[in-house]
């Protein structure tokens, strides 16, 4: 019997994994042949970068942003910093070396095994692959959206929106990520446009999207030159926590409101987890992975309310509010410097 199953080796798993390899028996199962290739527009925050291994960092960045240009309903506001504000990542090649990483660690990555059935007892875990079984003391679900250890501790979201996203090869060297809001198209949702340096990408969230609407938007046409992908994705606050199971990441909600983007968070989640579960392990005692939910919620709980306040907000505001709210954020341009790509609403933005 393992100490650990961790249930998905996408980012976040196999960080969990490599975090807690070398001080307890960790399992990681993955239902694909290899990791990589969720839809994932990869932008990340320095702090994110700063998070994974070093051999890592160097390979996959592929451009960095300096600022951002934000449309809602045709008034555009711009934001810019003097350093660097967001870095693009090859999300692929990242997922494939970070699960690399939790190996070299000492981590067991096993690909090619679904977990389609998960229980729990007061002394163990099972997990149901349609190859094996598995027992561990406690288990963690990084398994996205879809998550079985989710299912097995009735901790659904709140929300699911749909990702969708397209890269073109074309060459985009820019600095600066652009959105937009148009409630007429996307009511809870937004489009945006991500220079990746030797390629564009173009992507939209919200609910019942489709290609054709993306396209539609940026005046694409179909291409052999251009590749598809989407994904669900989780929104709002959930239970992550029962008996000996814990969810991170995507499958526990950590997730921004505002954006969708839950790399940050479920990395800052995984940190914390390696430590509660090491002295669950240590002690032989399940009810220290009880100290868990509170700890994700100290870091992320009030940005994340704060964003899910936002999009109850701008689902009821018609234009003249919009315009309003717009001439507020005016005021905080040249605060771009103080406001956090992760934590905006504990930064400047919230005094908006």
């Amino acid at each position: 019997m393992h100490d650990l199953a961790v249930v998905g080796a996408g980012p976040v798993g196999s960080y969990l994994a490599s975090l807690c390899a070398g001080r307890m028996d960790t399992i990681v199962l993955e239902e694909h042949d290899g990791a990589g290739g969720k839809a994932c527009s990869g932008l990340v925050s320095p702090r994110f970068i700063e998070m994974i291994p070093k051999k890592v960092k160097g390979a996959v960045i592929d451009h960095e942003v300096k600022g951002a240009k934000i449309t809602f309903m045709g008034t555009t506001l711009e934001f810019r910093k003097n350093d660097t504000a967001a870095y693009v990542v090859n999300r692929g090649l990242m997922d494939r070396m970070l699960a690399e990483h939790a190996s070299d660690c000492g981590a067991d990555v096993r690909f090619g095994e679904k977990v389609m059935r998960a229980d729990q007892t007061q002394e163990k875990v099972r997990l149901w692959t349609p190859k094996h079984d598995f027992e561990s003391s406690f288990a963690a679900g990084c398994d996205g959206a879809g998550s079985a250890v989710s299912r097995m501790i009735g901790g659904n979201a709140p929300e699911v929106l749909n990702g969708l996203i397209i890269h073109q090869k074309k060459d985009d060297f820019s600095d600066t990520v652009e959105m937009w809001f148009d409630k007429s198209l996307v009511k809870d949702g937004f489009f945006w446009k991500i220079p990746r340096g030797s390629t564009t990408e173009y992507g939209c969230i919200g609910y019942r999207l489709s290609f054709p609407i993306l396209e539609k938007f940026f005046s694409l046409e179909h291409s052999d030159a251009s590749e598809r992908s989407a994904a669900p994705v989780p929104i709002g606050i959930k239970k992550t926590h029962e008996n000996r199971a814990i969810l991170v990441g995507d499958a526990a909600s950590q997730t921004k409101p505002w954006s969708g983007g839950g790399l940050a968070y479920g990395f800052l989640a995984a940190k914390e987890a390696s430590e509660i579960i090491a002295n669950a392990v240590r002690n032989g005692d399940a009810s220290k992975l009880s100290l868990y939910e509170a700890a994700w919620k100290r870091i992320m709980l009030k940005d994340i309310s704060a964003g899910l306040m936002l999009r109850e907000i701008y689902r009821d505001l018609d234009l003249s509010a919009i315009t309003s709210f717009m001439d507020r954020a005016e005021s905080l341009k040249k605060e771009s410097e103080r406001i956090d790509f992760d934590f905006p609403f504990s930064s400047a933005l919230g005094r908006l």
